[in-house]
């Protein structure tokens, strides 16, 4: 018994070197931009921070966080005002563990950028809240309906191996009961 209760302390306080090396490699993730062609005044630009490149973001279009084992690196997304040349806020973004975003920009005021985002389910992570309504990009929504599944399909596979190998751990020790009685 001492032993048992051994196992289980053990395999409970794995989860408390969560952050050391070895930790799970998180999948990429997409941030997408609508309503980009709303603001003729302005140019949009996302980059990467490690990069000197910028790319020039013209239409509604999709970027890939890429996946690490490490500290996720930092995207920029911002705007710059054709007649002023002044810059608006920077949206940043990580993939740490994320879902993928639809990042809906509503105005600029201020040289500020007004949106909304909305989260989508992916590799990452599962989203309860289905808010999908304003997205126009409507393979986003299919493809995060897809992941949401196959969530739940991996979820089930888990919770069946479960049972089995806890079904087996039992008839293992009836049997042995069973032999040791016998004798």
């Amino acid at each position: 018994m001492k032993q048992l209760l051994t196992a289980i302390l053990f395999l409970s306080s794995i989860n408390s070197f969560a952050d050391t090396p070895g930790k799970p490699q998180m999948d990429q993730c997409k941030v997408s931009f609508q309503n980009i062609a709303n603001f003729n005044n302005y140019n949009f630009y996302w980059c990467i921070a490690s990069s000197a490149d910028k790319n020039i973001v013209a239409s509604d279009t999709s970027f890939s966080l890429m996946s690490t084992r490490g500290a996720p690196p930092t995207y920029f997304f911002w705007a710059i005002n054709k007649t002023t040349q002044k810059s608006t806020d920077t949206l940043k973004f990580y993939n740490y563990y994320s879902p993928d975003y639809v990042v809906i920009l509503n105005d600029i005021k201020k040289d500020s950028l007004l949106f909304s985002k909305k989260e989508l389910s992916n590799q990452n992570t599962i989203i309860k809240n289905e808010d999908w309504d304003s997205i126009a990009n409507k393979q986003l929504v299919t493809d995060a309906k897809k992941a949401k599944q196959n969530h739940y399909i991996k979820i089930g596979g888990f919770v069946a191996l479960g049972v089995a190998a806890l079904g087996a751990i039992v008839w293992f020790f009836r049997k042995r009961n069973k032999k040791q009685n016998a004798v």
